[in-house]
């Protein structure tokens, strides 16, 4: 009997020790790289399936790092004012064609853009706005190179929310921002997706260290990214938007960032029953009309 009990004993200690190594393993050298390596899909819809006036567009970073995309143009007028559109992580500049195209319709040009570690651009890792909102500005610096009279509004969801709000926060020459579904420091964000791959169990612990060695990998500081933060410096115009069903992030962070942006022109709109992805869908019209109002109202204004 104490035979059989020590070696029940002796198989289940190997099994923790095993378990223990390799969580440590994967939470060394696995997780890390989930949360900053190159998103590798690549969207090859050109430009002219959407019958979009389009001038290609490189944009040199002071690390020698070149951004692919695109300048969209109204058709046959001069456009009165120039959107920077900023996708989400996975994304591509592809998935904006649409949009760039209703918005040329209503005079108004607009930049699309692969981020860094996306799509055609160059990068190996993504910071989630530490580095690319300093992208941002190279973008602006050539916006106002080509177009110095425009007003610049810029337009991201996602993760391309979190850079934009980085980016209003040290860019002085964007006029407004439309933020869609977005989070407020990217510590508590990893921890929220930690937990839904785990069936609700939380790791902090773990989603911490991933995190910290993730920035040691990318050279970035992790704890410095942080929209609810940078919201606070915020005096731009800005209209917020967030799924009330969104379950990659929450609502209330939607809300958190409404309450301490600065701006005294913001608008937050709640989209009753969305996801993360289909605001637009669920919105329908009244959603579009906050949006194009809400934009038209701030080109008029600058």
């Amino acid at each position: 009997m104490a035979k059989k009990f020590k070696k029940r004993y002796t198989v289940l200690v190997v099994i923790l020790v095993i378990f223990i190594a390799g969580t440590a393993f994967i939470t060394h050298n696995v997780l890390p790289y989930a949360v900053i390596s190159r998103q590798k899909r690549t969207v090859t819809t050109p430009p002219s399936q959407y019958d979009l006036k389009v001038e290609a567009a490189s944009f040199q970073l002071t690390d020698s790092t070149q951004l692919k995309g695109y300048y969209t143009y109204p058709k046959d007028s001069i456009p009165k004012g120039i959107i920077i559109f900023l996708h989400g992580i996975g994304g591509a500049k592809e998935h904006f064609y649409e949009l760039s195209k209703t918005l040329n319709e209503k005079n108004i040009a607009t930049v699309v853009y692969d981020a860094r570690a996306h799509g055609k651009s160059d990068g190996q890792y993504i910071t989630y706005g530490y580095y690319e909102k300093y992208d941002v500005q190279v973008i602006v610096d050539s916006i106002k190179q080509k177009h110095p009279e425009l007003p610049i509004g810029i337009w991201g969801n996602s993760m391309g929310g979190a850079v934009a709000i980085q980016a209003l926060a040290v860019e002085p020459r964007i006029d407004f921002g439309i933020i869609e579904s977005t989070f407020t420091d990217l510590e508590q964000i990893v921890y929220d997706y930690q937990k839904r791959y785990t069936l609700g169990i939380g790791l902090r612990f773990i989603s911490d260290y991933s995190l910290k060695r993730a920035g040691e990998i990318a050279q970035f500081d992790p704890s410095q990214v942080m929209p609810i933060e940078a919201v606070q410096h915020i005096e731009q115009p800005m209209f917020i938007a967030h799924g009330t069903a969104d379950p990659n992030i929450k609502f209330e962070y939607g809300q958190q960032l409404f309450e301490k942006l600065k701006s005294k022109n913001k608008t937050f709109y709640p989209v009753e029953g969305a996801n993360h992805y289909n605001l637009f869908q669920v919105g329908k019209a009244p959603y579009e009309q906050a949006i194009w109002g809400f934009m038209l109202d701030n080109i008029e204004a600058n």
